[in-house]
C-alpha cells in the first residue's frame, strides 16, 4: 500500500504544480496587458510627436522651395512692361531727357 500512496502523492503534487503554472501564466498575461494599457497613451504621444516633427520638417522644406520659386519668378518678371526695374544713374538721366 505504500507504493500506491506515493504514486497518489506524486500525481497530486504534479497536478498542483501544473495548476500553479497555469495560474501564474494567466496572472502574468493580465499584468502585461494592464501594463501595456497604462503605457499606451505615452507610446501614442511619443509616436505623434515624432510624426509632427517629420511633418514640420517636410512643410518647412516645401515652403522654402515655394518661396524660392516665387522669388525667382518675381525677380524675373518686371513690374511694368517696357521699363526696367533697376536703373542706373545714367539710364535715369536719359529717361528724364526722353520724357521732356
Amino acid at each position: 500500500m505504500l507504493p500506491l500512496l506515493q504514486l497518489g502523492k506524486s500525481s497530486l503534487a504534479s497536478q498542483a504544480f501544473v495548476k500553479g503554472l497555469i495560474q501564474g501564466a494567466i496572472y502574468a498575461g493580465i499584468v502585461i496587458v494592464l501594463l501595456f494599457l497604462c503605457l499606451l497613451p505615452l507610446i501614442v504621444k511619443h509616436i505623434r510627436k515624432k510624426q509632427a516633427k517629420k511633418a514640420a520638417a517636410i512643410r518647412a522644406k516645401k515652403s522654402s522651395k515655394v518661396r524660392a520659386s516665387q522669388e525667382l519668378k518675381m525677380s524675373l518678371k518686371p513690374e511694368e512692361p517696357g521699363k526696367p526695374i533697376v536703373t542706373t544713374f545714367s539710364e535715369s538721366h536719359i529717361l528724364e531727357k526722353q520724357d521732356k
